[in-house]
C-alpha cells in the first residue's frame, strides 16, 4: 500500500507537473483531502497569457489584413509560437492553479490545432484554459467557432453545394463519439449543417447565411433544418460522448488500461453532472482507488510533464529559445505542433531508443551546465562542421542544484528514492548510490529509467 507521502506526489504529478521535494514534505503534513481541496481552490483564478499582441493597427482592424500582411504574419508566426510555447511553459513551472494548467494541456492534445498564426494560437489556448474546469459542452461550442480551429480544419471552405467534411468528421471521430459511433451518412449531413461558418480577414468568426445549407438534414435518424449549434447540441445529448470524453481523462490523469466499473460510474456522473469537468475531475482525484498501488507509477511522462518537472527541480533556463524548441522536437513533443489532428497518441508512443537515451541522459547534460547536450541535429549544408561544433559545445542552459543538495544532503540513499521515483523499485539498483556524493546521487537517482515514470 502506498505511503501518505506517495499519495501526495501521486496526487501533484498527475493532477500537475510535480513539485519538489521540499514542497512535498511540507503538503504531506496534510490530509489527502485538504490537498486536493487546495488543487481546486487555487486553479480557480487564473490569468490568461497575453505574450502576443493583437498584429492588426486599426486601419487594418477596419478593412481586415490584406494578401501582403497575412504573409508578413505568416513569415513571422513560427517565431512567434516558439515564443508562446516559451511562455506556456514558464506559466506551467510557476502558476499556482496548476491543475488547470494541467488540463489545458490535456484539453490542447484533445482539440489539437496547429495554424501558422500564433496571435490565433495563443487565442485558443487561453479558450481551452478558460473552459478547462467548466462545461464541456459550453467549450466544445466555443472551440467550434475558433478561428483556429475553423482554418486548420478548413470550415471557412464549408458551403452549400459544395460541403468539406473535415471539421464535421473531427467533431465526432476525436472530439465527441469516437470512432465507429456514426456513419458516413452522419458526417455528410453535419457537414451540411457547418456550412456558413467561416472567419473574417480580421480573425473573427463569422456565420455567412448565404453560404449556409438551409435544406432538411437527416442526423442520426432525426430530420431537421439543422445548423452547427443544433449537431453539437445532438452530440452531447448522447451518451457515448461522456462515456468517450471519460476514457480519455481516465487514461490520461488515471491509467492507460482502464477499470470498466470506474469508467462507467465516472461518465454517468459525468454526463448527469451536465458535463462539468471540475466534477469529474474532482471524483477520479477523491477517489481512494485513484491511489492504489496500480495507478501509481506506471505511465511514462510526456516531454512536456519531463520539462517542467525539472524546471521545478533546478530552475532550469535554456539560454536560447532554440535550444528549448529543439529539446522538446527531440523529445517528441513540441506545443502547438501536434502531429496532426488526432494529437499526440502518449503512452508508450513517448519513448524510442533515441528519446529514451535522450530521456536518460538529460540529468547529466544538466549537471554540466548543458555543455554536451546536443540538439542541433545535422549542419546545414552551408554550415561547416567545425562550426557546428562550436554550436554544439557552447552552453545551452543553466539549473540551480544548490536547493536539492541543501535537502538531500542528511538524506539516506532510500530517502532519495521514495523522493523522487513513483513506480515499482523492487528492481532497482540501490547500490549504485552507495558512497557518492550527495549531487552524484542526484544525479543517479534522476538517471533510473524508473524516474520517468508517475
Amino acid at each position: 500500500m502506498a505511503s501518505h507521502q506517495s499519495k501526495i506526489q501521486h496526487l501533484l504529478l498527475r493532477a500537475g507537473f510535480g513539485e519538489t521535494p521540499e514542497n512535498i514534505d511540507q503538503l504531506s503534513k496534510k490530509q489527502l483531502n485538504e490537498v486536493v481541496e487546495d488543487l481546486f481552490k487555487s486553479s480557480a483564478a487564473f490569468k490568461d497569457i497575453n505574450y502576443l499582441p493583437y498584429p492588426l493597427n486599426e486601419k487594418e482592424q477596419k478593412k481586415g489584413a490584406g494578401g501582403f500582411k497575412q504573409v508578413k504574419l505568416f513569415i513571422k508566426s513560427f517565431s512567434e509560437m516558439e515564443q508562446l510555447n516559451e511562455q506556456w511553459i514558464f506559466k506551467m513551472t510557476y502558476t499556482k492553479a496548476v491543475l488547470r494548467e494541467k488540463l489545458t494541456l490535456f484539453w490542447h492534445n484533445h482539440f489539437a490545432t496547429s495554424v501558422a498564426y500564433g496571435y490565433l494560437m495563443q487565442q485558443q489556448n487561453n479558450l481551452l484554459r478558460k473552459h478547462a474546469l467548466g462545461k464541456f459542452g459550453e467549450m466544445l461550442h466555443a472551440v467550434s467557432k475558433d478561428p483556429a480551429m475553423i482554418m486548420y480544419l478548413n470550415n471557412q471552405q464549408n458551403v452549400k453545394d459544395h460541403p468539406n467534411e473535415n471539421f464535421a468528421r473531427e467533431v465526432m471521430e476525436l472530439f465527441t463519439l469516437g470512432e465507429g459511433h456514426y456513419t458516413e451518412k452522419d458526417i455528410k449531413e453535419a457537414a451540411r449543417a457547418f456550412t456558413g461558418w467561416s472567419i473574417t480577414n480580421t480573425g473573427e468568426f463569422i456565420f455567412k447565411p448565404e453560404k449556409h445549407d438551409t435544406g432538411e438534414k437527416e442526423f442520426m435518424g432525426q430530420k431537421g433544418n439543422f445548423g452547427g449549434e443544433d449537431i453539437i447540441n445532438m452530440l452531447l445529448a448522447n451518451k457515448q460522448t461522456a462515456v468517450y470524453i471519460t476514457t480519455k481523462i481516465y487514461k490520461e490523469f488515471v491509467n492507460p488500461k482502464v477499470n470498466s466499473d470506474h469508467l462507467t460510474l465516472l461518465s454517468d456522473t459525468f454526463f448527469e453532472s451536465g458535463y462539468n469537468i471540475e466534477t469529474l475531475m474532482r471524483n477520479i482525484l477523491s477517489a481512494e482507488w485513484f491511489y492504489a498501488d496500480e495507478n501509481i507509477g506506471i505511465k511514462i511522462c510526456s516531454p512536456v510533464e519531463l520539462i517542467v518537472r525539472l524546471k521545478k527541480y533546478f530552475e532550469i533556463e535554456f539560454l536560447e529559445l532554440k535550444y528549448l524548441v529543439n529539446f522538446q522536437k527531440a523529445l517528441g513533443q513540441l506545443l502547438f505542433f501536434p502531429p496532426n489532428v488526432a494529437g499526440w497518441k502518449g503512452d508508450t508512443t513517448w519513448i524510442d531508443s533515441a528519446s529514451l537515451l535522450l530521456r536518460l541522459n538529460t540529468i547529466s547534460y544538466i549537471s554540466e551546465d548543458g555543455l554536451s547536450l546536443d540538439l542541433n541535429g545535422k549542419p546545414a549544408f552551408e554550415e561547416e562542421l567545425n562550426d557546428q561544433r562550436k554550436q554544439n559545445t557552447a552552453k545551452k542552459l543553466t539549473a540551480k542544484w544548490e536547493p536539492l543538495i541543501n535537502w538531500f544532503h542528511d538524506k539516506s540513499d532510500d530517502d532519495f528514492i521514495t523522493n523522487l521515483i513513483q513506480a515499482d523499485t523492487k528492481n532497482l539498483n540501490k547500490e549504485l548510490l552507495s558512497g557518492l556524493s550527495t549531487k552524484d546521487k542526484l544525479i543517479v537517482t534522476l538517471t533510473y529509467p524508473e524516474f520517468q515514470l508517475i
